[in-house]
């Protein structure tokens, strides 16, 4: 098992469940503890209770929190309760809180090596076992030495090692998106700010979140779009610090105190923002994990989720498949169809923050589709506001004034002579004689009238 992160202790843990002898081996010198906030989903929250370690898990956002939104000059231009942004099901955590209980639920007979790493790994017709994998730090090449096992499970994330000896370059799967990303534990609250703040310092091109959690310490996550392909892989430095300077630094209010607090504490992460695409999750005996295989990008809110239930789905398939190890990780490392529910509607779901039962609107593919959608729409409230108007009268019958059935209000348009007037907008539509605007006083003001106007 190459990674100790969410997915791979969650594999080593479901691999023992299942009868496997499991040796975990990552490149940290210790084990992290810090991490940015993650929301987990209903299904790592399945995973966590397959794996039994649902019940030490607890949201760390409290209901009578409030998220607040403050520009560049630290003025907030928005609050709203964080109860809102909880769907009842999911959970606001910290990332080493997932990491602090599968390692808590391992057990002895499982080995775990610090400061470890694959520099090779070989299979196939040239090796007389399974798969050979020489082990070493991967900051000191001296000192390596070979493994002789029957499974290596690639979980160290998304610049992965294992990918990258057996998959290819890392270039041929990674698709950037021009964001950088940089996460921190602060040592304390800056402001005035209480247990239980969500406050989320936002400009164009530039946002920084800050989540003062229950029993933690605050952590803040910086975004900002940048081309900084020296970052990538760098990790936390003091160069990062410079840098959040350089891009936050005309921020006003909360962000200079914000960003000594990171230069005091350091960073956990700093990394280029990236996609893994990947037909096959499976070479051989090599199966890749979590970020390491189908990194869907930390802004979806799903690596947590998605790394839980990898890791124990593995475990669960070769349980179910013992003397079949090739067939059991070609049904699991096949990337899967996407197809739609008989019934689904399509598109996303909308924003996971509304609240549960709040109507929302999907956002058009392109302009056109959005100037259809205004057409459709107005032609619609015209239909309806012409059912509710009285029929024109006959050709035969003088023109006469009409009447409404209540009081118009000010600004009210009606037709002189027969026809039919559309309002709404900057003018009428289908309009075929003049056409008087009512008064403040029920006075009316004659208009010239013409056959669209």
């Amino acid at each position: 098992m190459v990674g100790a992160g969410v997915g791979g202790l969650a594999a080593a843990l479901s691999l023992d469940r299942a009868g496997w002898q499991v040796l975990v081996c990552e490149r940290a010198p210790a084990r992290r503890t810090g991490g940015y906030f993650v929301r987990l989903a209903p299904s790592g929250l399945d995973a966590a209770s397959r794996l039994g370690v649902d019940g030490v898990l607890h949201t760390r956002l409290p209901a009578d929190g409030v998220i607040t939104g403050v520009d560049g000059r630290g003025r907030t231009v928005s609050r709203v309760d964080a109860s809102l942004s909880d769907d009842g099901v999911s959970l606001a955590l910290v990332r080493s809180d997932l990491e602090r209980a599968l390692w808590a639920a391992l057990p002895d007979a499982v080995e775990v090596r610090f400061s470890t790493g694959p520099l090779a790994i070989h299979q196939g017709p040239l090796v007389d076992v399974p798969v050979r994998v020489l082990l070493g730090d991967p900051a000191a090449t001296p000192g390596t030495y070979a493994e002789d096992v029957d499974l290596v499970v690639g979980a160290d994330g998304v610049r992965s090692t294992v990918r990258g000896l057996v998959f290819g370059p890392e270039g041929e799967f990674r698709h950037e998106f021009d964001h950088v990303v940089v996460s921190a534990v602060l040592p304390r609250l800056p402001g005035h700010l209480v247990e239980g703040d969500y406050v989320v310092l936002v400009e164009p091109g530039r946002t920084a979140h800050l989540m003062a959690m229950s029993g933690h310490r605050p952590v803040v996550f910086f975004t900002y779009r940048a081309d900084r392909p020296e970052l990538a892989g760098a990790g936390a430095s003091g160069e990062t610090v410079a840098d959040l300077r350089a891009v936050y630094g005309d921020f006003r209010g909360l962000m200079p105190e914000i960003l000594a607090g990171v230069e005091e504490a350091g960073t956990t992460h700093a990394d280029t923002v990236g996609q893994i695409h990947l037909e096959r999750w499976s070479r051989g005996r090599v199966v890749l994990l979590g970020d390491a295989a189908w990194c869907p990008t930390l802004y979806s809110g799903y690596g947590s989720a998605l790394a839980l239930s990898g890791g124990e789905a593995l475990g669960r398939h070769l349980a179910e498949r013992p003397d079949d190890v090739i067939g059991a990780l070609g049904h699991l490392g096949a990337r899967p169809a996407a197809r739609r529910r008989p019934g689904a509607r399509r598109g996303p779901p909308g924003p996971p923050f509304l609240p549960p039962g709040q109507p929302h609107g999907r956002r058009p593919a392109c302009d056109r589709d959005a100037r259809r959608l205004r057409r459709a729409r107005r032609a619609a409230a015209a239909h309806r506001r012409s059912d509710r108007r009285p029929p024109a009268p006959a050709a035969s019958v003088a023109p006469r004034a009409w009447t409404p059935r209540c009081a118009p209000d000010r600004g009210t348009r009606v037709p002189l002579r027969g026809g039919v007037t559309v309002p709404g907008g900057r003018r009428d539509r289908h309009v075929t004689g003049p056409v008087a605007t009512l008064t403040a006083r029920g006075r009316c003001r004659r208009r010239k009238g013409s056959r669209f106007s």
